[in-house]
């Protein structure tokens, strides 16, 4: 039997960085180590929304306003262009972008000229940026501006400036705006970072707390359990629909590209219609919903905690572990605040079918168990038929046998995808599997144990029939930092990269939301 076992937690208010299509921040540049604007940089290099060319991104040198349009039609990923009619605008790498954030009423030329190769002026960047994200609308309170030079500001920009100001999204400057200088390099990421925290290009759906402004950009993307502290902007590009599912915005919803948006507010279930990527995917009727809201969930040192709004308990860790970890002082994990442990017995091959053990089970459970974290036993399964999949389970009942009344977590089909040309399990349907993890768990049961089903996206969206699995606990396997996923779960797996003393190298990091 399953013992639930919670520990009283500090909440822990979450950093949040934005967040493109990859999350990681890397040192690519050699010009930009303790620049002020680094942080910055990174994150809108790392977005592929500034580059740089040849280890260098020079942060200092102006940007012209051909490629300002580049860079915000690389964020807002506009489709509709406008007539080339501009004397000075020639075919080259900028020119399609210039025509669409033209198309979008971002850059505007004038008297036929639209100055693609003029460096762009802070002024005329801050303009183009709030109408890109729609903000060119925004009245400032009518307070002076504390800057030497405010009687420079062009009358045409003083609103947008000024409202900018006061909203804090203008920091590279306290005592002078320099409104008629070039902008540079580095205030253009600093800019675009103080005026989107969140940024979502890539169709799907997405879990998130967002202490500022958001814009989706994607064609499909669905936002749950989410809340946006700003804005939320939907870009003027191809965007078409936008799904909020028990999501709050606390500023407005500005929709530049004219989606259409469908709300379910808390409390209104959704029977149509989820993303996944770039599939619309019916809703499962009677296959509970995830309800574990971005803004719960907090990290520390890499790890992620998280606290049930309703009752104040925190989720507890766990890690998984096999003979890829070698030798493991299980008492220094124990002390490392790891509470619960998922034990692999063995596997079978992905080409042959044959079953094996894990070399070190038995040392990993005794080693478990006596450093005293609750236990469970997961197998990795390659059956590709209803009698593979209850070999399997008899497999692992024969290795568990003499730990039989010390295992208080689940025992686990883990059945994955093997990603070879070669593997037997590569035709495998839906009707299939779903029958494999009900057999598995069904012998499981039958031996007095609690089984469990781990997954991750594609599996549980493309491959099992989840209506059929609603008796079984699932532990779900998505790396981000809450998870996007749109049905619900007991244990997720949020990294395979955690570190954890007595461990030597990565291992996977789960939390356990603490349900019987």
């Amino acid at each position: 039997m399953r013992i639930k076992r919670c520990l009283s937690l500090f909440f822990l208010t979450a950093v949040l960085l934005l967040c493109c299509t990859s999350t990681a921040l890397a040192a690519t540049y050699t010009d930009t180590a303790g620049h002020w604007a680094e942080e910055a940089i990174e994150r809108w290099s790392d977005a592929k929304v500034l580059q740089g060319a040849n280890n260098l991104f020079r942060p200092d040198e102006g940007i012209t306003r051909g490629e300002m349009a580049l860079i915000l039609d690389r964020i807002m990923q506009y489709e509709e262009s406008s007539a080339n009619t501009f004397n000075d605008l020639p075919e080259t790498w900028y020119t399609e972008a210039v025509l669409q954030a033209n198309a979008a009423g971002v850059i505007l030329g004038y008297d036929g000229l639209i100055r693609p190769n003029e460096e762009i002026k802070r002024e005329e960047a801050i303009v183009m940026i709030a109408r890109a994200c729609g903000m060119d609308d925004l009245l400032p309170s009518g307070e002076p501006l504390p800057y030497g030079d405010t009687g420079s500001i062009s009358s045409w920009a003083y609103n947008i400036i000024a409202a900018f100001c006061e909203a804090g999204y203008i920091t590279d400057s306290t005592d002078f705006l320099r409104p008629q200088e070039s902008i540079t390099r580095a205030e253009t990421a600093v800019l675009l970072d103080n005026i989107i925290t969140r940024l979502w290009r890539e169709d799907g759906l997405y879990n998130a707390a967002v202490e500022g402004n958001a814009v989706i950009s994607g064609e499909k993307t669905m936002l749950l359990n989410t809340m946006i502290f700003g804005d939320l902007v939907i870009s003027g590009g191809a965007t078409e629909t936008v799904i909020l599912q028990n999501t709050s915005i606390f500023g407005r919803i500005i929709n530049k590209s004219n989606a259409e948006i469908i709300q379910y507010p808390t409390g209104m279930e959704n029977l149509d219609t989820l993303f996944f990527r770039d599939q619309e995917l019916p809703v499962l009727s009677g296959v509970a919903v995830n309800p574990y809201a971005a803004v719960d969930f907090s990290e520390t040192d890499g790890r992620m905690q998280y606290i049930d709004p309703s009752s104040g308990l925190a989720a507890i860790t766990g890690i998984d572990v096999s003979e890829w970890q070698k030798e493991i002082d299980w008492w220094a994990v124990a002390e490392d605040d790891v509470d619960f442990a998922f034990i692999r017995a063995g596997y079978r091959g992905n080409t042959e079918g044959k079953l094996n053990a894990d070399t070190y089970f038995t040392q990993n459970m005794q080693g478990a168990l006596a450093a005293g974290l609750d236990v469970g036993v997961y197998f990795y399964s390659q059956a590709v038929n209803v009698l593979e999949a209850v070999e399997e389970a008899q497999f692992v009942l024969d290795m568990i046998a003499p730990f039989a009344n010390e295992i208080t977590y689940p025992i686990v089909f883990d059945w994955e995808l093997a990603g070879t040309s070669d593997a037997r399990t590569n035709n495998m349907d839906a009707e299939t599997l779903t029958a494999c993890a009900t057999a598995f768990a069904e012998t499981i049961a039958n031996a007095g144990y609690t089984p469990m089903i781990y997954m991750n996206s594609d599996l549980a969206y493309l491959y099992y029939d989840l209506t059929q699995l609603t008796d079984y606990p699932l532990w779900y396997a998505g790396y981000s930092n809450a998870p996007d996923y749109y049905y619900d779960f007991d244990i997720w797996q949020y990294t395979s990269s955690g570190s954890v003393d007595g461990i030597e190298g990565r291992v996977d990091l789960n939390l356990d939301f603490c349900v019987d």
